[in-house]
């Protein structure tokens, strides 16, 4: 009888399902804002990012010389730094590249640029660094790059650019 029922008992255990291990979080997915008033207005200025794996995807928006900029990019991370490797969008100090399907007619340069922007994780908060800049957090303060959000709100890119941002963490550029 005792066989019977360690058995059994083995047998129902077999059917229980073993929890994989927990997957490690994808530490630059979610969303980044930073507001500030400006002449009487409400200035924001967001990055926003998907990631599978080392790959990243992000839609960023910031603004300068009285315009807002907005890209897209696809990267790779190490440890807490996100190697942006290309970039589309407005022109403007992070590209000259307009993104396919997004360019005005007779515009010169569209598709991919390339870019050597890196996007850091500190203390919580995302911050930018451009080329040989470090990569460490050392000589950041609480108060650098801009805080993570729960909701972009009404800050939010279109559904156009939204659904770019899923296809892109899943594999599509």
């Amino acid at each position: 009888m005792r066989l019977v029922m360690i058995t059994l008992l083995v047998a129902a255990g077999a059917a229980v399902p073993i929890p994989s291990p927990a997957r490690t979080p994808a530490a630059f997915e979610g969303a980044w804002m930073d507001c500030q008033t400006w002449r009487g207005a409400e200035i924001c200025e967001y990055t926003l990012l998907a990631q599978r794996g080392d790959r990243v995807c992000g839609l960023q928006r910031y603004f300068a010389t009285n315009s807002y900029y907005e890209q897209r990019f696809v990267g790779a991370v190490k440890a807490n730094v996100a190697h942006i490797e290309k970039i589309c969008g407005d022109p403007g100090s992070e590209t000259d590249t307009y993104c396919a399907g997004r360019a005005p007619e007779g515009a010169q340069k569209v598709g991919w640029g390339s870019s050597n922007e890196k996007l850091l994780l500190c203390n919580g908060r995302l911050l930018s660094a451009s080329g040989g800049a470090t990569s460490d957090c050392a000589g950041t303060t609480k108060q650098s790059g801009m805080p993570k959000v729960r909701t972009l709100g009404n800050q939010a890119p279109d559904a156009d650019e939204q659904a770019w941002l899923k296809s892109c963490a899943a594999g599509a550029d």
